[in-house]
């Protein structure tokens, strides 16, 4: 007969047959003995505890469970039991469960190093560093020479940004235990928090070599190429990590980063979109396509990215402060002032918010607050670049050249290739007339990647000229960038280039090419995208003034350096009818989406003191705002939009003027190019090419100038082109 004692010798038997075969990784052999153990005794502790650990092992989380959970209604006393539970727990994403159980674990045994280990683990993941450090430090006491806690001890630290400890901490995690490929890694990301990219390269390259296969150190590696200024190396480090793992979202994320500082902005955007598809749930991830898209021009598209991101994730900071700037972009200053108002009520200490929000200042026109918030700003956080930038712009508000001048010339000292601040002071210096100096500084368009000709550079496969190098006998390729009016204000210059003895060709807008074809000193007229046909060298229209050397002096205005075909002219003619008083053609409002907008537009209803004049009115423009046409139409100027069918109608259309009146847009340098009398009507800060304080254009010999007296004050501009209306001889 089986005694009791015989049957709970039986149940030790095979539940350390059974533990035996757990640890050695035979779990179905294990499952099988302790299965049998309960057989004989259902409430055996360590059998039913183990078959928890077994079920968690294996991933089968609600056996495990329900094991683990038998256990302690059998016995509440032991500590490693509710430390298992809160594995579980952990495991199956119940983390308020998790954290009761680690510290019941630790109410019955203070020293518990696993206990004690897994709460800082858990700790870490909900960002609560203070307490997960000291959870940490409390197991050190218990287990000094366990690497995986000094390791993680090191995390915690890097997260509270006390980095000097937290290296010192990885690096005696390292003395214990060398091949510690993630202590190597965190090592790592500790130096490269440290600004030492070189150190934490090293450090990536170690955890490397011992598991090549380690997908963070990888992806680590990559940012670390890149901060050292080696993109394409980067690159190539995320494209092993997604070549082996295709599902990694942060991969996707990092090599779209790098694939934008190469300026290959198309293939960044979609290896954003292949992040958001992996990682969905990543405000981080919709945030960077959103400053991508609003680097690109699209602010509206750039608010949904950021909108996108914020519904993720409200807290988010970066989505809230970028979402900010692109409501600046788009003209809602009280909402991005609002914007940045909430980020600093609650973390003051945030410098970007605090320069885009007296940024934002300035574009209310409220310069002098914005004036005492950019010194404000530079009370904490020092004299920076971006900030004497920004307060130069200001200062060029109030038209105070030289304070302008010397924020700008400060700015530049402290970052010489800080291309913003270069492309400022090229316009400062254009528009008070010092060409030489601003024509040097204009070459940093190039670099200032809020333009659209940084976005649109091209690799020409030719050396760019810049006045350099004879062009005797040599093909120079001449391009158009920026707008159309750009283009017919600078193409005067391809026949000074011609006198060089080069053969020019020359790509322009496709509107502009009927219009451009007899163009002196050209060749060969190209429209964008046509192929081009070889050449020795490249340059822009708008950097022939830097080759050419041209100073206010030199400007070249040879009077009417472009002709209207006349077979159009005289169709156009027909179609008018005959004269009976002076034509005064009209432009007030150009394209909507220019950043100047705003400013250099005027609403048709403005123009109403004009028409009280003797004349015949029409207008110039192909297309109309909604907002006008209900006023255009019930004002007697005549509209022809629907015959423009380009610029060489439009040209034609100018020829039969006696005066173009225009705001400042491409119609105005057509007119000017045509040697047209013309009157532009200009805001108070004016664009560069129209300089300062002068009535009349070294451009355009024929053009008068009418200028604000101050900002938006387009009643008295229009009040003094009506006067000089009625004083145009008659007959």
């Amino acid at each position: 007969m089986t005694t009791i004692q015989d049957q709970f010798a039986q149940v030790d038997l095979l539940f350390a047959a059974g533990l035996a075969a757990h640890r050695e990784g035979r779990f179905d052999d294990a499952f099988a003995q302790y299965e049998a153990a309960l057989q004989i005794e259902p409430n055996h502790f360590d059998t039913l505890h183990h078959l928890g650990i077994l079920g968690h092992a294996s991933g089968n989380y609600e056996f495990a469970l329900e094991f683990i959970s038998a256990a302690i209604r059998i016995d509440p006393r032991v500590p490693s039991a509710y430390c298992n539970l809160g594995n579980i727990f952990k495991a199956i994403g119940e983390r308020d469960p998790a954290l009761e159980s680690y510290r019941q674990a630790l109410a019955l045994d203070p020293e518990n190093v696993d206990a004690l280990y897994n709460l800082g683990t858990l700790l870490l993941e909900l960002e609560q560093y203070d307490e997960a450090l000291a959870c940490f430090d409390a197991a050190i006491v218990q287990a000094p020479g366990d690497a995986e806690i000094w390791n993680n001890c090191a995390v915690a630290l890097q997260r509270l940004e006390r980095l000097d400890e937290a290296l010192a901490s990885c690096s005696h995690a390292l003395t214990l235990a060398p091949q510690h490929v993630p202590a190597h890694n965190n090592r790592g990301n500790i130096q490269a928090a440290l600004g030492l990219p070189d150190a934490a390269l090293a450090s990536y390259e170690a955890a490397l070599a011992l598991d090549p296969g380690h997908v963070e150190a990888r992806v680590n590696l990559g940012t670390a190429l890149q901060v050292l200024g080696k993109p394409e190396e980067a690159l190539a480090a995320y494209d092993a990590v997604l070549e082996a793992h295709p599902e990694h979202g942060e991969a996707q994320h990092r090599r779209g980063k790098v694939l934008r500082q190469l300026k290959r902005h198309d293939e960044a955007m979609e290896a954003y979109r292949r992040a958001i598809v992996l990682a969905p749930q990543s405000a981080e991830f919709r945030c960077s396509m959103g400053s991508l898209v609003l680097a690109m021009g699209n602010a509206p598209g750039a608010l949904e990215c950021f909108d996108a991101a914020l519904a993720l994730d409200p807290e988010s900071l970066p989505a809230r402060n970028d979402r900010g700037i692109a409501l600046q972009r788009l003209r809602r200053f009280d909402e991005a002032l609002a914007c940045f108002d909430a980020i600093l009520a609650e973390k003051p200490e945030h410098t970007e918010a605090a320069l885009n929000r007296a940024n934002v200042l300035k574009d209310l026109e409220r310069i002098d607050e914005a004036l005492a918030a950019y010194d404000a700003l530079a009370a904490i956080a020092g004299e920076t670049a971006p900030i004497w930038n920004n307060r130069g712009n200001a200062y060029e508000e109030l038209r105070r050249y030289d304070d302008a001048l010397a924020c700008f010339d400060a700015a530049i000292a402290l970052n010489l290739d800080y291309a913003v601040a270069r492309w400022n002071r090229s316009l400062l210096n254009l528009q008070y007339g010092r060409l030489a100096e601003g024509w040097r500084d204009y070459e940093y368009r190039w670099e200032n990647e809020s333009l659209s000709c940084y976005r649109e550079k091209r690799d020409l496969g030719a050396p760019a000229w810049l006045g350099q190098e004879a062009l005797e006998g040599k093909t120079i390729l001449l391009f158009a960038e920026q707008g159309l009016g750009d283009t017919l204000q600078f193409c005067r210059y391809a026949s000074l280039v011609k006198a060089r003895g080069a053969r020019v060709v020359l790509e322009v807008q496709a509107p502009l090419r009927g219009l451009l074809g007899g163009l002196a000193g050209v060749d060969q007229l190209l429209a964008k995208g046509e192929p081009l046909p070889p050449f020795d060298y490249h340059c822009s229209l708008m950097s022939l003034p830097l080759a050419l050397g041209t100073d206010i002096d030199t400007i070249p205005a040879p009077g009417a350096y472009l002709a209207a075909e006349p077979a159009r002219a005289a169709a156009w003619e027909e179609r008018l009818g005959a004269r009976r008083r002076p034509r005064v053609g009209l432009a007030w409002s150009g394209n909507p989406h220019h950043a100047n907008d705003h400013n250099r537009s005027i609403l048709f209803t403005q123009l109403a003191a004009l028409f009280e004049q003797d004349c015949d009115f029409v207008s110039l423009q192909k297309e109309h705002r909604a907002a006008d046409l209900a006023a255009l139409d019930a004002s007697g100027v005549l509209r022809v939009d629907a015959h423009l069918n380009d610029f060489a109608d439009t040209a034609a259309l100018c020829e039969l003027m006696d005066l173009v009146i225009s705001v400042d847009t491409s119609v105005a340098h057509l007119a000017g190019a045509l040697g047209k009398p013309l009157w532009v009507m200009l805001p108070h800060v004016a664009d560069w090419r129209w300089l300062t304080e002068r009535s009349d254009s070294p451009w355009y010999p024929e053009a008068r100038l009418f200028r604000q007296e101050r900002a938006g004050g387009w009643d008295g501009v229009i009040a003094e082109v009506a006067n000089a209306l009625a004083a145009l001889p008659r007959g």
